[in-house]
């Protein structure tokens, strides 16, 4: 039989150069780079080209698995497709149910209106029918940060000035906390009561990044006392608190605690990245700078060197990720930083330089790579696969109302896992411009959410080199378009599970006729959304037993992260993948 299973490997994969025309010994000048993009001919891996660098398609006995195929995708490079309009412009999402975004803009004259007849600046966005639902909220969400409680409801805090005009009323929403229960049957709406305490934070909070503990609250960091182009010392709010505030203390009692690093890190100090790491300490970047932090001792653990090349933090704005854990690698904590500005200037250079540094070394380094182009407020989203999907951004100019320019249309996929020079690949280009105030997110589908874009102070729609964005855009990775049905979880997966638990998930890989079954279980979460920072945004790989087999149908054990370090608590989504190609996620509440 495991003769037979090769040979009939080997009689496909000579079916596939054939028909695809991508025999090894093809004709290199059929390799060719076409119109401006990486659009290779016969004989090239198109997957695997990029940079205008056309790659030579690999034959079976080369290929670095040993030879083993791979499912083929029919769009090698992905594809966009506009889906919806957003009705308000997207400045910050949140996935709040398998089904249900919220889309959430400061207060402007958006198009649709509230019965007050005022326009609306808050909605939630259903991904089955591609509709809106508008949301009234007191307080102003421009700029304003948010997290996730265990229990999976999500916190919004922060914001901006009171707003009053003829079309659009606001309060001020520097210090707000605003609260959002989810539901599915379109009957929750925003909570909160700014007079309240309990229900504000300690003092202005404008550019603030929020993170979800290991212990369940939400770490509040940062931002300036009130609304700005660049920090300074004179508005800077260099001090983190907690939420929900500390039990026994009394609200209106309760004050932040100073950070040095947030002072050492001006002016490029606003939303700064965090990260919770295996030993319970988290990990702070801003400007060019990072450390890791013991928030229960209010302590400094370790400063890390600056990363080489520029400010990566707003508004030099760069892409951060925390790149997916394994636990082959003991769940290594690494980092990747990609782009950013060189300077606070209309015409400054976008950097082209991404560092990645592993936390898990007694002596952390940053290790320097390039992406194919250079690229400002760009988004970094872990794909079901692990990889890293970098998009919307420009090429030239700092974050602000009109200060971006050269839209950066083409996306790029970062591999961790191959070496050193050779993990980026360019897909297939938008043709729409993603600049300041735009967003992206992984689905439970395993497709990408793309929204937004204003480079104005108002809503434009004419006259100006870039309008206001509504329009909603779905990118379908390649793994979604290959020869090998998606595999399917058949089982349903509890709602609330605990760390170290052990479920069991029968999942159905759908066909074994080309592709010997090769399954992973991916756990992620996938945060806050705003101004390319994505708050608590993590994905590990699970650790599954194979049991027993049905026909296509099999019986896996599946077991929870050891600790609330490695995942902290909240909800989360649950992929089954098979030789690369995802499910859809099961959703589940992790405590």
């Amino acid at each position: 039989m495991a003769r037979f299973h090769k040979l009939s490997l080997l009689l496909a994969a000579a079916s596939i150069f054939t028909v695809l025309g991508l025999a090894g010994n093809a004709d290199a000048e059929a390799c060719k780079y076409n119109n401006g993009l990486a659009s290779c001919g016969a004989g090239c891996d198109a997957a695997a080209s990029f940079n205008g660098a056309c790659q030579r398609f690999m034959s079976a006995d080369s290929l670095p698995s040993g030879g083993k195929l791979r499912p083929v995708p029919s769009l090698p490079k992905g594809a966009f497709k506009v889906i919806g309009d957003s009705g308000v412009a997207a400045q910050h999402i949140a996935l709040v149910t398998p089904t249900k975004m919220l889309i959430i803009d400061k207060a402007e004259a958006n198009p649709p209106k509230l019965p007050s007849g005022t326009s609306a600046y808050n909605v939630e966005y259903d991904l089955v029918t591609n509709e809106y639902r508008l949301l009234e909220v007191q307080t102003n969400t421009f700029c304003s940060g948010g997290g996730f409680l265990p229990n999976g409801t999500l916190i919004s805090a922060g914001g901006a000035e009171l707003r009053r005009t003829s079309a659009f009323r606001t309060e001020g929403g520097f210090q707000s906390l605003r609260m959002w229960k989810p539901c599915e049957d379109q009957s929750c709406g925003w909570l909160e009561n700014p007079q309240d305490p309990a229900w504000t934070m300690t003092s202005n909070r404008w550019y603030v990044s929020i993170t979800t503990l290991p212990s369940g609250e939400l770490f509040v960091l940062g931002g300036s006392n009130e609304s700005l182009a660049i920090n300074r010392q004179a508005t800077n709010n260099p001090t983190w608190e907690i939420y929900p505030k500390p039990a026994g203390v009394v609200a209106a009692d309760y004050q932040p605690t100073f950070m040095q690093f947030m002072v050492d890190a001006l002016p490029n100090n606003l939303y700064p990245n965090v990260y919770s790491l295996p030993d319970g300490n988290i990990y702070i970047f801003a400007n060019q700078k990072s450390m890791i932090f013991n928030v229960a001792r209010n302590e400094v653990v370790k400063r890390l060197p600056d990363i080489p090349g520029g400010p990566r933090s707003y508004p030099l704005t760069g892409s951060h990720v925390l790149l997916p854990l394994d636990p082959a690698t003991n769940y290594a904590h690494e980092v990747l930083v990609c782009g950013g500005s060189e300077a606070q200037l209309q015409r400054a250079q976008a950097l082209q330089s991404c560092g990645r540094i592993n936390l898990s070394d007694p002596d952390p380094q940053w290790e320097m790579d390039e992406m194919p182009m250079p690229r400002l407020m760009g988004d970094a989203i872990i794909l079901a696969d692990g990889k890293v999907m970098m998009l919307n951004g420009c090429k030239t100019g700092y974050a602000g109302f009109r200060h971006g320019n050269d839209p950066v249309y083409t996306p790029v996929i970062y591999d961790p896992a191959a070496p050193l020079g050779s993990r980026f690949t360019e897909w297939v280009p938008s043709n729409i411009a993603r600049m300041y105030h735009s967003v992206a997110m992984l689905l439970p589908d395993a497709s990408v959410f793309i929204a937004g874009s204003n480079e104005n102070s108002e809503v434009r729609l004419t006259d100006v080199p870039f309008p206001t964005e509504y329009r909603i855009e779905s990118f379908t990775p390649p793994y979604l378009t290959t020869d090998l049905a998606r595999p399917e979880i058949v089982t349903a997966v509890p709602d609330k599970v605990t760390y170290a638990q052990k479920i069991q998930v029968t999942i159905d890989v759908k066909d074994t006729s080309k592709y010997q079954p090769e399954v992973t279980f991916m756990l992620g979460h996938r945060g806050f959304v705003t101004h390319s920072t994505h708050m608590s945004q993590r994905m590990t790989k699970l650790v599954a037993t194979q049991g027993e087999v049905k026909g296509t149908r099999i019986i896996y054990q599946v077991e929870m992260p050891p600790n609330a370090n490695l995942m902290p608590p909240g909800p989360h989504y649950i992929h089954v993948l098979n030789n690369g190609v995802p499910s859809v996620a099961s959703h589940l509440i992790l405590n």
